[in-house]
């Protein structure tokens, strides 16, 4: 058997045969639509923060497009704020000419904590929340050290 660059030539036409059966377009396309799957179920793995502060607050600024104001948590630790999102959706699709029904859910959970060099007063923090975007404001407090006096 003849050998080019190390593969036998019978293994080349294999993987060209290969190739054409995963790539073949319009048809087939093994491999757009793996991939087109993997796009759509790509999540984000982090939750886009910006963290600002003015001279008498902080701003916690977070994108959260598509989403509702009660799809949204926030859990205040300290100086720390986590924004936990529950993301539910549910679509429908029926044609009645092709006899054709689809139907599809989706359920996305994900959570950043937002560590501020400042303490967190659950009293006078505010939380607004639109067009996709949630604001958290507070005033500047003195962090606390965590420590206490030796008797």
């Amino acid at each position: 058997m003849a050998q080019k660059g190390g593969i036998p030539e019978w293994g080349e036409d294999f993987i060209k045969k290969l190739d054409a059966f995963l790539y073949e377009k319009p048809t087939r396309n093994v491999m757009g639509t793996i991939d087109s799957f993997f796009e759509q179920a790509k999540v984000p793995k982090q939750i886009p923060v910006d963290v600002a502060e003015t001279e008498q607050e902080w701003i916690v600024r977070v994108d959260l497009p598509g989403l509702k104001k009660d799809q949204i948590q926030l859990r205040i630790v300290g100086n720390q704020i986590t924004v936990m999102i529950d993301h539910h959706e549910e679509t429908e699709q029926y044609d009645e000419s092709y006899h054709y029904y689809h139907k599809e859910r989706r359920q996305h959970r994900n959570e950043r904590t937002i560590t501020l060099p400042y303490a967190v007063d659950k009293r006078t923090a505010k939380a607004s929340f639109q067009n996709g975007v949630l604001e958290i404001r507070g005033p500047k407090t003195k962090k606390d050290n965590d420590s206490i006096t030796i008797d």
